[in-house]
């Protein structure tokens, strides 16, 4: 039997985007998909948007501390056995994304199934020029210095223990849940494929905004201090003298 996958989107103000994101989960070939979405209470025209697909989406709009609480609201909410976040602006790289990956000849029955917390794979970034560039997923053993992939181009399986996401974080709390993960099950639960999943809008990202990128570095340094490593301790030295 197919496993069930459940697609939160999470959105505040995001009429613009919000559609092409709907159509692009929904269009997916996959059988066994449940579709979420989390409203940050919009009054924009967003929800008059997804109220046009309520016969195929759940959907909450209210209030949250932000976007990593919104997503821990999805989390709550999922039924399914996997989650993927694919946020308001972002979209799946092709229609049956979900089909390659846990349909009946999909990769995940090609390895030990029942070992995987994590799958990854490449993503398709979108620059304001239109031009596209593949950003290539990397091997689990990174994690302790780096993200290998990004949460949209990543699925992670919620049952039968669900993680979260840390609040304490603002920016890096995705790479915190991998970082946990990694540490708990070891790199033998993550499952990374060369295969585009998907397509992210470059200009909406908080993390290619040059004046965040101290604070992310602080953030990941404070997660990597659990394990000090040698590389733990001159990233850091480094951050502390900027």
């Amino acid at each position: 039997m197919n496993p069930k996958v459940t697609v939160i989107t999470v959105c505040y103000n995001a009429a613009p985007l919000i559609e092409e994101t709907i159509l692009s989960v929904l269009g997916q070939d996959y059988p066994n998909l449940e579709y979420l979405i989390v409203d940050g209470a919009s009054a924009d025209g967003t929800l008059d948007i997804v109220r046009k697909y309520a016969d195929r989406v759940k959907f909450v709009s209210e209030p949250d501390k932000g976007i990593y609480d919104a997503m821990n609201k999805g989390l709550k909410k999922a039924t399914g056995e996997w989650v993927n976040f694919m946020n308001a602006g972002d979209y799946f790289a092709n229609d049956h994304v979900l089909s390659d990956i846990f349909g009946t000849d999909g990769q995940l029955n090609l390895c030990d199934k029942d070992r995987i917390r994590v799958i990854g794979g490449n993503t398709l970034n979108v620059f304001p020029d239109g031009h596209i560039e593949e950003h290539h997923a990397e091997l689990a053993d990174v994690i302790p210095e780096r993200l290998p992939f990004s949460h949209q181009a990543s699925f992670v399986r919620i049952l039968p223990n669900a993680p979260s996401f840390d609040l304490k974080y603002k920016y890096a709390a995705d790479y915190k849940m991998f970082y946990d993960l990694y540490f708990t099950y070891g790199k033998e639960a993550f499952l990374v494929l060369n295969t585009a999943i998907a397509k992210y809008r470059q200009e909406d990202s908080l993390t290619m905004n040059p004046q965040n990128q101290h604070k992310i570095k602080g953030e990941y340094l404070s997660i990597q201090s659990a394990h000090r490593s040698l590389h733990w301790w001159k990233e850091y030295l480094k951050w502390r003298l900027l």
